[in-house]
C-alpha cells in the first residue's frame, strides 16, 4: 500500500506481524496484564489495617491495655495465677479490640473514599473481599501468639515472685482461645461489611449483643437466646476441655446469626454498590 510517508508492507518479527513504514517497523503491542497475586492483595490488606494513623494508634492503645492488665494480675494475690489465667485476663481486651480492627479493615475503602482506587487496581471485587478476610484471620492469629507470649510472660514473672499456682494449660485452652478470637475479628469483619460505616458498625456491633440479654426476660424465649449468643456459644471454647456436640450445634448456628448472616448481606452489598 502506497502512501505519502512510503511504502507499507506486512513483515514478520519475532513470529507477530508487524508494519513496515518508511523503513520503521512498527511492532503491534500486545503485552499481557499479568493479574495482581492473591498473596500481594493479602499482604496489601493487612498492610492497610497497621500502616494509617488510625489503626496504628489503635494496635498501640491495646497493646498498653493489655500490659496494663497483666501488671494487675501481678499485683493481685501476688501474682499467683495460672497461665491460663493470665491467658483469659489478655484475651478480654483482644475479643474486643480485635474485632474493631475487623471493622476499620472492611470500611476504609468506603470512609476514606479509596474504593475508586482499591477497584480500579483489582476489578475483581470477590478478591478484595477475600484478601480482607485471610488477612483479618491472619491478624487474629497474630495476636492469638502476642497473647500466648505476654501470658507465659505474666506467668514467669509470677513465679520469680514465688507463685505456687501450677501452669494449668492445654491445648484445648489454646485451640479455643485461637478460634474465640478469630470469630470475633471475623465478626467485626462482617459488621464493618455489612454497614461500609465505621461509626454505625462499632454501634452495631456493640450494642445489638448488649440487647440480646433482654430475650432472657422472655420464657419461650430463653432456648433460643442460647442458641444465638456468640458471646455465651464461645465462653466453653477457654474452659480448656472439648465442647459436646450440643455445644458445637449451638456455636454453629450463633456463627450463622452473627457471621455468616452480615457477612452475606456485606458481600452483596461490596460486589453491587456503586463505587464514587
Amino acid at each position: 500500500m502506497s502512501t505519502a510517508l512510503g511504502t507499507t508492507t506486512p513483515d514478520t518479527q519475532h513470529g507477530q506481524q508487524t508494519a513496515t513504514t518508511g523503513g520503521f517497523h512498527l511492532p503491534t503491542i500486545d503485552a499481557p496484564i499479568k493479574p495482581i497475586p492473591f498473596s500481594r492483595l493479602v499482604r496489601v490488606e493487612a498492610r492497610k489495617q497497621v500502616d494509617t494513623l488510625a489503626g496504628r494508634w489503635f494496635l498501640i492503645v491495646l497493646g498498653l491495655v493489655i500490659a496494663v492488665v497483666m501488671t494487675i494480675m501481678l499485683f493481685v494475690d501476688q501474682g499467683d495465677h495460672s497461665y491460663g489465667s493470665y491467658l483469659a485476663a489478655a484475651g478480654v481486651p483482644l475479643g474486643i479490640g480485635l474485632p474493631v480492627l475487623g471493622i476499620m479493615s472492611a470500611t476504609q475503602e468506603w470512609s476514606q473514599r479509596t474504593a475508586m482506587t482499591t477497584f480500579a487496581l483489582v476489578p475483581r471485587r470477590g478478591q478484595v473481599i477475600w484478601a480482607k478476610i485471610v488477612s483479618t484471620v491472619l491478624i487474629g492469629l497474630g495476636a492469638v501468639v502476642a497473647t500466648l507470649v505476654l501470658g507465659a510472660v505474666g506467668r514467669l514473672l509470677g513465679d520469680l515472685r514465688g507463685a505456687e499456682t501450677p501452669w494449668g494449660i492445654n491445648g484445648w485452652m489454646i485451640a479455643g482461645l485461637t478460634l474465640m478470637l478469630v470469630l470475633y475479628v471475623l465478626q467485626g469483619l462482617a459488621f464493618g461489611l455489612a454497614f461500609l460505616n465505621t461509626p454505625a458498625a462499632i454501634v452495631a456491633y456493640f450494642a445489638l449483643p448488649t440487647l440480646l440479654p433482654l430475650m432472657m426476660l422472655v420464657s419461650w424465649l430463653r432456648t433460643p437466646y442460647e442458641w444465638i449468643d456468640l458471646t455465651m456459644t464461645t465462653s466453653p471454647l477457654t474452659m480448656g476441655q472439648a465442647l459436646t456436640g450440643e455445644q458445637w450445634a449451638q456455636l454453629a448456628v450463633s456463627v450463622a446469626v452473627w457471621i455468616g448472616v452480615p457477612m452475606a448481606i456485606g458481600v452483596w452489598r461490596v460486589l453491587r454498590r456503586e463505587v464514587k
